[in-house]
């Protein structure tokens, strides 16, 4: 999902620049991520599940060398920027000589509604229930009718997009550079 993220911050770039708003771009990147994420999980992702864990590593190393070149190829290597959006350009003075930047706020705000989101999802919805279940016992599941492939692939692209909405959201923070998501990628792995 490092990848992901970095396309995500590219995705943005290139529909702030096509709509000319932050606002108006964010839900066409996000879009944009979700389509490119069901079509790696189609080309690539479904044929690993059930394989062995090194080849599902080595193919996930082949999809991040792949994707960064790519990005490379249509954007270049230098490193580019997303305007802050105009509305959260200001700070709040949370104290007396600390004041904090609005947009920072709001990346705090969005990481807390989607992790809430992302609780009740998972714990509270069917999609959820059927989620748990698939993860742990997918030839139960598959037998009571439930199409676990068509699922695992709505899973990966949602996430997916998740991985691109972070990318979207720090991009006027960082800059989005080929292989900006790689430093994500490897905290990933030593939680994982």
């Amino acid at each position: 999902h490092g990848v992901q993220y970095m396309l995500g911050a590219y995705l943005m770039v290139t529909a702030t620049a096509l709509t000319g708003s932050f606002w108006l771009g964010l839900p066409l990147a996000l879009l944009a991520a979700l389509v490119l994420g069901l079509v790696l999980e189609r080309l690539v992702i479904r044929h690993l599940y059930g394989r062995d864990h090194l080849e599902q590593v080595l193919a996930t190393f082949g999809i991040i060398l792949f994707v960064s070149e790519a990005v490379r190829m249509i954007w270049g290597s230098a490193p580019l920027a997303i305007p802050m959006p105009q509305a959260l350009s200001g700070s709040v003075r949370l104290m007396d000589g600390l004041n904090y930047p609005l947009y920072r706020l709001l990346l705090i705000a969005a990481g807390l509604a989607v992790a809430g989101l992302l609780y009740l999802l998972v714990t509270r919805t069917r999609a959820g229930m059927l989620l748990r279940a698939g993860a742990t016992h997918a030839p139960m599941v598959s037998a009571l009718g439930v199409d676990i492939g068509a699922l695992f692939a709505r899973v990966f692209a949602f996430g997916a997009m998740l991985a691109a909405f972070a990318g979207a959201l720090a991009g006027p923070v960082l800059s989005v550079e080929p292989g900006m998501g790689d430093g994500l990628l490897i905290l990933a792995f030593v939680v994982i």
